[in-house]
C-alpha cells in the first residue's frame, strides 16, 4: 500500500494536475501567445495605416478613397490617395497622378487619373492606367483639386463597402477587428503592466469617489476609493470590452470624413510602394504618332458590340462605327498591345461635326486582307450617313486597294490623275500604310515605312465633310468596302516628312 501511494504521488502534478494535460496546457498557452501576437500585429498595421491616411488632413492636405479600378494595378479599389492641395500658380507635370473634378459631368464627382499630355488649347488629356484609351473629356487646370502624393492601401475598403451598401463585409469585418482589437488588450502571462493611455482611464474610472448613501458599495469610513474588489473588476472589464468597438467605431467615422474618388478607368505604375512616382504611359507607337499632332487617332481598341471609337489625339473627335464592323479582334502591333476592327461592308466615320476639308494632308494606317476586289480604303466625304453616293457626292482624298492588291490614290468623281503602288499587297500580312499629300498635290504612298510610289494628283475640292475609313464614294457607282482588318488610324491636316513616317515604322 505504501508503495502504491508512493507512485500515485510521484505522478501528480503542481496544482493537482497530472502529466497528461501538461501538454495541453502548453499548447494552450502557444495558441495564446499567438493569437494575442498576432491581434496586436494587426492592430499596429490598421492604427498605421489610419494614422498615414488621415493624420494628413490636419495639416490642409486631402485624402480620397479609391471606389473604381480605372487606376489598376498601381491602385485598388479601397486605396486611399493622399493629396496635396494643388493651387494655379503651382505647375502640372505630364505623367502625374492628380485629384481632380470630373470634366465631363456638371454633378460633384471626383477622378483620380494621370495627365498624360498638355493640349494647345492649354487644357490637358487624363487617362486611367488599366484603360487603353485617354479619356474624352479635357481637363481645365481649374479642375485641378491636388497633386497625388502618397498611396496608403487596403484602409478605404470600409468606407467603399459602407458607400455601396455591402453590409455583410462590412459587419464581417467589423467582428473581426472587434475580436481582434479586444485579443491584442489581453496581457500575456509574465508581462508586466503597461502603462499608456487606456489604463490611465481604467485607473481614474476606478478612482472615482463612490455615492453617498446606503448600497453605494463605497467605504463610509472615509478611507480612499481605490475600487477594489468585484466593482472595481467589473468597470475594467466593462470598459475593457468597449474599447475595441470604440476604436472600430472611430475609423470608420474618420473614414466617412475623407472624399471618395473615381479610379473610373495608360505608361503603368507598377511600383506598389507608398509613394508615388511618374510611369512611362504611352506605347511606344503611340506615343510616335502624338508626336505629330495629329488631327484626330483611333487606336480601334474598343470591345466587341461598340458603337463609338475613341479619338487618342485629345482632340475629342469621337468616331462611330456604322454597319458590319467588328472591333476586338486581334491588333497590328506586337510591342502596342490594343485591338483591331474586322471590316465586311462597314466603315468608321471619323468625328462627329464636318470640318473643312484640308489642302495638306496626311492619312495613317494598318490593314491586312486577302480581298481580290476592289475596295476602299480611307478618305474624305460631305456624307457620313450614306455607305456609297451615286450622284452629287463630294468625294476625294481617297485611297483604295485595286482587286490586284495594288494600292491607289487620286482617282474620285471626275478626276483621275493618280498613283499606285507596283507592288500587290492583299498577301494575308499586317502593313502599315500612309498616304502624305502636299498643299501642291505632290503624294507620296509609303508602306511598311517606305515611300514606295509618289506623284502629283487630282485636283481638290474645297467643301466640309468627314474623314471615313473602310467605306466610301469614289465614283458613280458602288464602291465595295473593304474587306479586312484595320487598326490604329490616324489623320493629320499636314504633309508628314519620310523621316517621320519611318519612325512610326520604327515604333511597332
Amino acid at each position: 500500500m505504501t508503495s502504491a501511494t508512493v507512485l500515485d504521488a510521484d505522478r501528480a502534478q503542481p496544482g493537482g494536475g497530472t502529466a497528461g494535460e501538461a501538454p495541453q496546457v502548453a499548447l494552450h498557452g502557444w495558441a495564446r501567445l499567438a493569437g494575442v501576437l498576432a491581434a496586436r500585429m494587426y492592430r499596429a498595421f490598421l492604427l498605421g495605416l489610419a494614422v498615414i491616411a488621415l493624420a494628413p488632413v490636419l495639416f490642409g492636405w486631402g485624402s480620397y478613397v479609391v471606389r473604381s479600378g480605372s487606376m489598376e494595378p498601381s491602385m485598388q479599389v479601397g486605396d486611399v490617395v493622399v493629396g496635396k492641395p494643388w493651387s494655379e500658380d503651382q505647375r502640372i507635370r505630364v505623367g502625374r497622378v492628380f485629384v481632380y473634378d470630373d470634366p465631363a459631368t456638371t454633378r460633384p464627382h471626383l477622378m483620380v487619373h494621370r495627365i498624360v499630355e498638355l493640349r494647345d488649347d492649354g487644357d490637358y488629356t487624363t487617362a486611367g492606367d488599366a484603360n487603353d484609351v485617354t479619356d474624352v473629356t479635357p481637363l481645365p487646370r481649374s479642375d485641378v483639386r491636388a497633386t497625388a502624393v502618397l498611396l496608403v492601401p487596403y484602409i478605404g475598403l470600409p468606407v467603399t463597402w459602407m458607400r455601396s451598401g455591402d453590409w455583410l463585409r462590412l459587419a464581417a469585418w467589423l467582428l473581426l477587428t472587434s475580436a481582434a482589437l479586444a485579443l491584442a488588450l489581453r496581457r500575456l502571462d509574465g508581462e508586466r503592466p503597461r502603462w499608456g493611455l487606456l489604463r490611465a482611464v481604467r485607473r481614474w474610472v476606478a478612482r472615482r469617489p463612490p455615492h453617498d448613501g446606503p448600497g453605494s458599495g463605497g467605504p463610509t469610513d472615509g478611507s480612499p476609493a481605490y475600487g477594489t474588489g468585484p466593482a472595481r473588476s467589473r468597470e475594467g472589464r466593462v470598459l475593457r470590452s468597449r474599447v475595441p468597438l470604440v476604436v472600430v467605431a472611430g475609423l470608420v467615422l474618420l473614414g466617412t470624413l475623407t472624399s471618395t474618388a473615381n479610379a473610373g478607368f495608360t505608361g503603368h505604375t507598377r511600383n506598389s510602394g507608398w509613394t508615388w512616382a511618374t510611369g512611362a504611359w504611352a506605347q511606344p507607337y503611340v506615343s510616335a504618332v502624338l508626336a505629330d499632332q495629329p488631327f484626330g487617332f483611333w487606336l480601334l481598341d474598343e470591345p466587341g458590340g461598340a458603337a463609338y471609337a475613341s479619338d487618342r489625339s485629345g482632340n475629342n473627335r469621337t468616331g462611330q462605327y456604322y454597319g458590319s464592323v467588328q472591333p476586338g479582334v486581334p491588333g497590328a502591333l506586337p510591342r502596342n498591345p490594343g485591338t483591331a476592327v474586322d471590316n465586311a461592308g462597314g466603315r468608321v466615320v471619323l468625328g462627329p461635326q464636318p470640318v473643312a476639308a484640308p489642302a495638306a494632308y496626311s492619312i495613317e494606317l494598318w490593314f491586312r486582307t486577302t480581298s481580290t476586289l476592289r475596295s476602299y480604303l480611307a478618305g474624305f466625304e460631305d456624307d457620313r450617313d450614306a455607305g456609297y453616293s451615286l450622284l452629287g457626292s463630294q468625294a476625294d482624298r481617297s485611297v483604295t486597294m485595286e482587286s490586284s492588291g495594288r494600292l491607289t490614290f487620286g482617282t474620285w468623281p471626275g478626276r483621275s490623275t493618280s498613283v499606285t503602288t507596283s507592288r500587290s499587297y492583299n498577301d494575308g500580312t499586317w502593313h502599315h500604310l500612309v498616304v502624305t499629300s502636299t498643299a501642291a498635290r505632290l503624294t507620296t504612298i509609303h508602306v511598311d515605312g517606305v515611300p514606295v510610289v509618289s506623284g502629283t494628283t487630282s485636283t481638290l475640292l474645297p467643301y466640309t465633310g468627314y474623314w471615313r475609313v473602310g467605306q466610301g464614294s469614289i465614283g458613280w457607282l458602288n464602291t465595295p468596302a473593304f474587306d479586312g482588318e484595320i487598326d490604329n488610324v490616324a489623320i493629320y491636316h499636314s504633309a508628314l516628312s519620310g523621316s517621320r513616317v519611318a519612325a512610326h515604322w520604327a515604333a511597332r
